[in-house]
């Protein structure tokens, strides 16, 4: 190691940025992600220079989106005969993209592009086994980021910008790096470069931030650019602390995560500090809708305020989820939980049962039996599980469905009288999002027991019954 020829400039730089933010290992297998821009090769030609100092098996990974026709082909070839001057593989991975595709994925073609771009390049760290994927982002990428994240209104999420890390595989090491030491660097190795002509279009918001309004902030602050990355790095740390903060606010006021639904003590969460409650609220959103971006900071002050001020009952849906208040607690839950696609929730609503039988209930999973049984019973009712009825006073054809308004039946311990099936889930403060779930057992002459709740009086063992019928619900 100390034979090896001393550091000195921008692979210096990039050395101690490496060792200072862990980004690479010794021995690492890295994917360096080559477009044929000034940046990316600047990354490659650097790693190249340090790849003998920490034993790193390195390849190229280009991919070329199919744009700009005859420009693109020729990026490629250019990446290709820059692997082959360095004895280095070049994985070349050729997309068909359009606009139609992007708009039925609600995205425009730039960010339709970037993600088809970074799965091409995960699938060849996969491919080639690598440890790492290596992106050429500058300090300049960063300021850019900063300023369009700025002008959407976005917290301390989007205003840390770029991370230095990304899962598992992602790093940049550039990103302490300027443009002009970048173009200095190119200069001083003597290593060509392509020029993308899409980055001096001005329809795209980037190149008019880096062609007119960075320029322009310039003039006020020399730099700016240094400034920026400086205000990215702090609060990214700051983000990362108030998110390890909102997850233990989760913990402590969540008292129901399923798959697509969660529930909160309201007056748990309301005691919770309004930034991380915000954060609270936001991360659940995004969890539920299956998107890492949003949701609209106006749309989490409307649930705050209604969680605050709102009364038991008020629903708000967007982005496919559902957010209520029932009673004491806030519901959210996936829009697809409720109506997944390709489920026909119709040949749901009504289940056949013989005697005996056993179904499952599709919209929890429990098992729901029912059997004769020789014992005598007194009591029609053993657990809020079970119920003994007298099949003397039921037509035997007996179905499973849900509740549908209008249903009423008489409790048992009401003398008969009838109610609305409704007023008894608001009674016994049924959450408006379960009472859909819960199973009715229901005779031709009527509902014979709400699943796990109650039975209906008139249909109960009584001295005179000569056989038994047992409904269970088996969880």
């Amino acid at each position: 190691m100390n034979r090896l020829v001393p550091l000195l400039g921008m692979e210096y730089k990039i050395d101690q940025a490496i060792r200072a933010k862990g980004l690479l290992a010794s021995g690492d297998r890295i994917v360096v992600a080559v477009s044929g821009g000034p940046d990316s090769v600047a990354l490659f030609r650097c790693l190249v220079e340090l790849r003998t100092r920490w034993h790193w098996d390195i390849c190229i990974g280009h991919v070329d989106h199919g744009f700009r026709g005859p420009e693109s082909e020729g990026d490629a070839k250019f990446v290709e005969a820059l692997g082959e001057r360095f004895g280095v593989t070049v994985m070349v991975r050729r997309l068909y993209l359009n606009k139609y595709d992007a708009k039925l994925k609600k995205k425009s073609l730039q960010e339709y592009a970037r993600t088809a771009r970074y799965q091409a390049l995960e699938q060849m760290v996969l491919d080639r086994r690598a440890t790492k994927l290596a992106l050429g982002h500058t300090a300049d990428d960063q300021a850019e980021t900063v300023l369009m994240w700025m002008l959407r209104g976005s917290g301390t999420g989007g205003l840390g910008g770029i991370p230095p890390k990304r899962g598992m595989h992602v790093v940049r090491p550039l990103l302490d790096i300027h443009r002009s030491e970048i173009v200095a660097y190119l200069e001083e190795k003597q290593e060509d470069s392509r020029v993308d002509s899409s980055n001096i279009q001005p329809v795209y918001r980037r190149n008019r931030i880096r062609q007119h309004l960075i320029p322009q902030l310039k003039q006020y602050s020399p730099g700016i650019v240094n400034v920026l990355t400086r205000q990215a790095h702090i609060l990214r740390d700051e983000h990362a602390y108030l998110e390890t903060l909102a997850d233990e606010a989760f913990q402590r006021t969540c008292v129901s995560n399923r798959m697509g639904e969660r529930h909160f003590d309201r007056m748990a969460l309301l005691t919770v500090p309004l930034p991380l409650r915000r954060r609270v609220v936001r991360q659940s959103l995004q969890i539920l809708a299956g998107h890492h971006r949003g949701p609209r900071f106006d749309l989490v002050e409307r649930v705050l305020d209604r969680i605050e001020h709102g009364q038991s009952g008020w629903t708000i849906t967007c982005h496919g989820v559902r957010i209520a208040q029932e009673y004491d607690r806030l519901v959210m839950a996936s829009c697809e939980e409720v109506n997944q696609p390709g489920t026909d929730y119709s040949s749901m609503m009504v289940t056949p049962l013989s005697i005996p039988g056993e179904v499952v209930w599709p919209l929890t999973g429990e098992r729901f039996s029912i059997s004769r049984i020789s014992s005598p019973v007194t009591d029609g009712h053993a657990n809020q599980s079970e119920v003994y009825l007298d099949p003397a006073r039921f037509t035997p054809d007996l179905m499973l469905r849900r509740w549908a308004p209008g249903d009423t039946f008489c409790p048992k311990g009401l003398g008969g009288k009838q109610k609305k099936l409704q007023d008894f889930f608001s009674d016994l403060k049924v959450p408006r999002s379960k009472r859909t779930k819960v199973p009715l057992l229901v005779a031709p002459e009527g509902i014979v027991w709400i699943g796990g709740l109650r039975a209906d009086e008139r249909f109960k063992v009584s001295s005179s019954t000569t056989s038994v019928i047992m409904a269970k619900m088996i969880m």
